[in-house]
């Protein structure tokens, strides 16, 4: 009897940790970019290598286009963006400027002339996309230069969440909420504070007993941008009924 008991009781706690693996799993602090690249008749092209290369680290990644002429590359870290389409035969294709935000989904389509692959065409300073096409997710983000300019009484990052529609602070003494890690007074659309769902870098940073703190407060000083999804957001950001709020240092 005490034999079977010790067994089930290890089941119980593999279940457990497979069950934490797959939550922190869950959670992605990346972003994508896809697209079709077309002829100059608007005919789809196949097999094009696509380099989608992050311009402050120079890192590359490579895709080949499908047989319906799309490509997407995913698992993309928070930065500024070029990408270049090259097949023989034709000129080689290159946008620069996407700006990539966490969780971020932007397209990037090409129409590919004929001409020899010496030749090239470049568009420089390009935006993100201000109409998301691929996902239907509500989100804003709150970028580096808002989070320094911004006048944080507490220097808590939640309170940047006062800046998007439909958010409230509940809590007038914020430096107390700093030091005590507080999330109950950040209410959005209406949802209790304890309802949403906080992550940094990708990792999980709620007490998952009560949902009512954080694990850790970071300082706004070494956070690139925080997105922060209200509504609509994929499966991955479904831990928790309220908004998702991912900072990237």
């Amino acid at each position: 009897m005490n034999t079977t008991r010790c067994g089930w009781s290890a089941v119980a706690t593999v279940l457990a940790l497979l069950s934490c693996g797959v939550a922190a799993a869950a959670q992605t602090n990346t972003g994508q970019i896809s697209g079709t690249v077309r002829d100059a008749s608007g005919g789809v092209l196949p097999g094009v290598t696509v380099t989608v290369t992050n311009e402050g680290t120079g890192i590359e990644w490579t895709e080949v286009t499908t047989s319906t002429g799309t490509y997407t590359v995913t698992n993309l870290p928070v930065g500024t963006y070029k990408v270049t389409v090259q097949l023989e035969g034709f000129r080689k294709a290159e946008k620069s400027g996407f700006a990539l935000t966490a969780d971020g989904r932007i397209t990037a389509d090409f129409g590919m002339s004929v001409g020899g692959l010496t030749e090239a065409v470049e568009v420089t300073a390009v935006r993100g996309e201000t109409v998301n096409r691929t996902s239907g997710e509500l989100a804003r983000v709150i970028d580096s230069s808002q989070i320094q300019d911004a006048a944080l009484s507490g220097r808590n990052y939640l309170e940047l969440t006062s800046l998007i529609p439909g958010a409230v602070q509940l809590e007038d003494d914020q430096m107390a909420v700093t030091t005590g890690l507080g999330t109950g007074g950040t209410v959005i659309n209406g949802n209790r504070g304890n309802s949403n769902n906080l992550t940094v870098d990708g990792g999980f940073n709620l007490d998952s007993g009560s949902n009512g703190s954080m694990i850790n407060n970071v300082g706004i000083d070494f956070i690139e941008q925080v997105a922060i999804q209200t509504s609509n957001f994929s499966a991955d950001k479904g831990r928790n009924s309220g908004a998702a709020i991912s900072a990237t240092p």
